[in-house]
Order: C-alpha cells, then structure tokens, then sequence
C-alpha cells in the first residue's frame, strides 16, 4: 500500500492551522534540529539504511484580514546517508527544500475554507531537473461545533510518492481542557499537552520520509536514480520553554511498516523491499514569534 510523506514543514504548518491559531504554534518559529535514525535492515537481503539529517525551517510571510488568511513557511533539510550497497545507491549526501503556502477564507462564524499547497525540491543538488520537483495539496474545511470541538474535511493530491494519489480525509479538533489538545487529520495524529509553564509534551504519529532524484556513475555510466524511503513513525517530544521566546526539545521515536525504494529514470525498480523498525530521534531549537 502506497504512504502519504508529510515533511517535517508541513506537518507543523498543517496541524496549526487546522486547529486556526498558526500565529501561536510552532508553524510560527524559527526550527533548527537534527535527526538521527538507527540503521534498519533490509528485510531478505544483506543490506541497510540509515541517515543523520539537519534542517531549519521558518515562517517566510503572514497576513490574516477579516476573512482571509495567508502564510508560507521554507524548510531546508540536508541528510547524510548510509547505504550499504553503492553499486544500487551511490549518493550520500541529499538535499531538500520545502515551499509550504497556506490560504483560508472564512465563510462564516462555523465554517472556513483551506488550502495548503507544498512544492519540494528534493535531489542530490548536482543535477537538477524538473524530475526532483514534487508536491502535495490539501484542500478542505473546518465545522466548527463548539467551542472546543471541530469537524475536518478535506482531500488529499500528492506526486510525492512517485504516482499521482487522491486521498479524501475525514478529521477532528478536539481541545479537551485549557491545557491540551488533540488532533486527527487523516495519517495525522498529535496530542499537545502543557505540563507547566516551562515545560511541554507531544505525541503523535505520522508518515514520515522522502523521495530524492539522483545522478551518478554506475558501471561507468552517468544514470538518474530515484531514492525513496517511508515509514510510520510513532513519537513522544518534550519542549522546554527556558525563556521566551527560545525552547529547546527532545524527541524519541519508533518507526515502522518500513519500504525503501530505488528506481529508474523511466520507472523501472532496481529495489523495492520492507526494512525493519528503526528507533529514532531529534534535538533542537525553537525562536517562537
């Protein structure tokens, strides 16, 4: 079964403004982190995989009128990657740029309308072309049905993962008291919940990985590859707010129902196997505005 990739960027935009506070979240913040991923197995065969990665992610522009909203954020992410086969895979080292752009209109005092739409540059960043350009949009709407209470709906279109997909998604906004609240969108789940002053707890879960387009010398040839990897991750962060408007957090992860992929210019599947679960985690920083 295909997966839904949701980059790091566009998860945090996402889950802002799906519960309408994006100038009051982590969507809103400088993010500088980096990311550690135990190396997996390659299941049936003698191989693993495994990556460090930085990133840095940042608001780009914000106007809210009457009725209409409008953001965008910039995320970079550099990865550092370990493969054990470079006959398959000879690139180490990948590159990716997120572009997310947000727009809402509000309808009326229960429902409002979004649109999220996300072009990504993803490649080694020595031979691009227009094969490393990738999107996602969603479009949708919130009912609001309490004040604590809100339907999500909305529709999904990715090339993300190589193939044109159209998901439709059913979700919920639920803030169970002053301090917590819950989200459901789809493969999206988070659960924030503010333990003190200083102090803050996520959970959640999501898809999480990338597709890269590649060039390099195989058997003396210069060849375009595509590098694919995905997973569910399952994950629990804590964020210590130590002076406003700094925080610094760390994260602990599981990921599972790993695939990785290697293809061809034309499609053709040099590998396409489950690898095992991998443990994963991140640190970093957070300049909230």
């Amino acid at each position: 079964m295909k997966s839904i990739l949701f980059p790091s960027a566009c998860l945090l935009i996402l889950t802002s403004v799906l519960r309408g506070q994006f100038q009051t979240t982590e969507a809103a913040s400088i993010r500088i982190q980096m990311e550690g991923i135990q190396n997996a197995e390659i299941v049936d065969r003698d191989l693993m995989v495994g990556y460090d990665q930085w990133q840095i992610g940042t608001p780009i522009f914000f106007k809210r009128t009457t009725d209409w909203t409008f953001a965008a954020g910039l995320r970079y992410q550099t990865t550092d990657l370990e493969f054990s086969d470079l006959a398959l895979f000879a690139e180490d080292e990948l590159h990716s740029l997120d572009l997310p752009i947000y727009l809402s209109k509000k309808h009326s005092k229960r429902l409002d309308w979004l649109l999220l739409f996300t072009p990504t540059l993803a490649g080694d960043y020595e031979n691009i072309n227009s094969r490393a350009l990738n999107h996602m949009t969603i479009v949708g709407g919130k009912w609001k049905k309490s004040n604590n209470f809100e339907w999500i709906l909305g529709a999904l279109y990715t090339t993300r993962i190589g193939d044109d997909l159209f998901i439709p998604a059913l979700g919920l906004n639920w803030k169970p008291s002053e301090n917590s609240n819950l989200l459901f969108a789809g493969p999206i789940i988070r659960y924030e919940l503010k333990l003190s002053d200083s102090f803050d707890l996520f959970l959640g879960g999501q898809f999480s990985g990338n597709r890269w387009n590649t060039r390099a010398i195989y058997g003396e040839k210069l060849e375009e590859r595509n590098f694919r990897l995905r997973a569910y991750r399952l994950s629990a962060s804590l964020q210590w707010n130590f002076r406003e408007p700094h925080a610094i957090f760390g994260t602990f992860g599981l990921e599972f129902g790993k695939k990785v992929e290697i293809e061809t210019a034309n499609g053709e599947k040099i590998l396409e196997d489950d690898a095992s679960s991998a443990s994963v985690y991140q640190i970093g920083y957070v300049y909230k505005f």
